[in-house]
Formats: C-alpha cells, sequence, structure tokens
C-alpha cells in the first residue's frame, strides 16, 4: 500500500518547512486574519508553495480546526473557496485530532517498516489478551481473530470475518472521512493489525489491506497456517 505524503516536498523536490510547523504557522494566521482566506493568500502570507498549502489546508479541515467555506458572491464569476478558522467546540474528539497528527507524521516520516504502528499493535494484543485469556493459554489462530475482532469493535469498525477466517471485513471506519485524504491512515491500521498478529504467535499474518472496495468497507486479507494455502493475488 502505497503512502502519500501529504505537503512536504517543494515540486521541485526541495524540501519544505517541517510539515507541523507549517501547519501551525497557517493555523495561527487563520486564527488572527478577520476574514476567511484563499489558498493563494495563505501562500502569499507564509511563503509556502500554494500545492503545500492546499494540502495542509485540506488536512487542517479534516482535523476539524479549519471551516472551508464557497464564497458568496452577487457579481458574475466563480466563486472562491475560502478558509476559516473554527472556534473550539465542547464536542471536538481529542482522539480523532491525535489520529490525524500521527498519520501525518507516519506519511512524512518515510517509516516505511510501520515500526510505529505495529509496536502499538503488540502493546494492543497484549491488553486484550490479558482480559481474556490465561497467561499460560496458548494463542490459536481462531483466539487471535476473535481478540482482534474484539479489539476493532471497541475502536468504532463494524467487522465481520470470512467463515474460514482469512478475511476481515472492515466496515464503518471511524476515520474513513480522513483516510480518503492521507494514506496514513490506511497504513497505521495495517501496521497496527501486523503488531497485532505478530504479538499473538498465533501464527496469523496480514497479506494485505484492500482500501475501500466499496465506499464503506475495506478488507484485509490473512495467512492463517492452520488453514490450505489461499490461491489469488493479494493487495
Amino acid at each position: 500500500m502505497s503512502v502519500r505524503q501529504v505537503g512536504a516536498t517543494h515540486p521541485e523536490g526541495r524540501r519544505e518547512v517541517e510539515p507541523k510547523s507549517s501547519r501551525r504557522r497557517l493555523l495561527e494566521l487563520l486564527q488572527t486574519s478577520p476574514s476567511a482566506m484563499t489558498v493563494d493568500e495563505v501562500a502569499a502570507a507564509t511563503g509556502l508553495h500554494v500545492n503545500t498549502v492546499r494540502a495542509h489546508l485540506q488536512l487542517m479541515v479534516d482535523m476539524g480546526q479549519l471551516n472551508r467555506e464557497t464564497e458568496a458572491r452577487s457579481q458574475p464569476g466563480r466563486p472562491r473557496i475560502l478558509y476559516r478558522a473554527r472556534t473550539i467546540e465542547t464536542d471536538a474528539n481529542p482522539y480523532r485530532l491525535l489520529a490525524t497528527e500521527l498519520a501525518a507524521g507516519i506519511a512524512a516520516s518515510g517509516d516505511v517498516e510501520g515500526a510505529a504502528g505495529r509496536a502499538a499493535g503488540r502493546h494492543w494484543a497484549r491488553t486484550l489478551r490479558a482480559r481474556s485469556l490465561s497467561a499460560a493459554e496458548p494463542t490459536t489462530a481462531d483466539d487471535a481473530l476473535r481478540l482482534v475482532t474484539t479489539g476493532l469493535t471497541e475502536l468504532g469498525f463494524v467487522t465481520e470475518t470470512e467463515p474460514l477466517g482469512d478475511r476481515l471485513y472492515l466496515r464503518s471506519c471511524p476515520f474513513a472521512e480522513l483516510a480518503r485524504h492521507n494514506a496514513g491512515v490506511c497504513q497505521m491500521h495495517r501496521d497496527l493489525l501486523t503488531g497485532f498478529f505478530e504479538e499473538l504467535a498465533a501464527d496469523v499474518q496480514v497479506e494485505g489491506l484492500d482500501i475501500f472496495v466499496r465506499p464503506d468497507l475495506c478488507v484485509a486479507h490473512l495467512r492463517r497456517a492452520d488453514l490450505p494455502t489461499q490461491s489469488g493475488e493479494r493487495a
């Protein structure tokens, strides 16, 4: 699964300001601006490339930090797209904002081995196993599948399994809107699952994760040592 690096590299290949620092500058600019601003206006005020600004602004909209508006105008011409800082709302989800920053950091870091996500997955597996199984009890592939289904449900997914137990059908992703704009979210989920199964040592491996095969469905393909070798390509 490829990872799209959001707003970190100039089109000519020159590395720009560190992404989090750039987003902070953009947010501070819009928070102090008396009116909403266009991408071009933000780029001119910060000195960042317009494509970098556009990517950062979209991510900040997804994070709930900005509003994206269409200009209301009575004169002929195409309405401009405007961005305005949002006021802090009491129902804002801090975990969603944290996940956004983590995903953006993963995408920008080039962590192709997924070390951070896998470490989180191993910790997640230990927590769920301690709640459900005896420490002396070996973890079977079916145990691992049951635990991961429970864990994904607790995270907000609607999860179903193939009768053979070699696929996980993930629906109602709590970060679906964000994932459509930031591939780091999907990488983080795959790495999380990989680390989860590694920790349980139940001979279950994540072979691939098919993203948005339907608007509300992703599919994780698993290889299990207790099943015959599955045929077919894996993404």
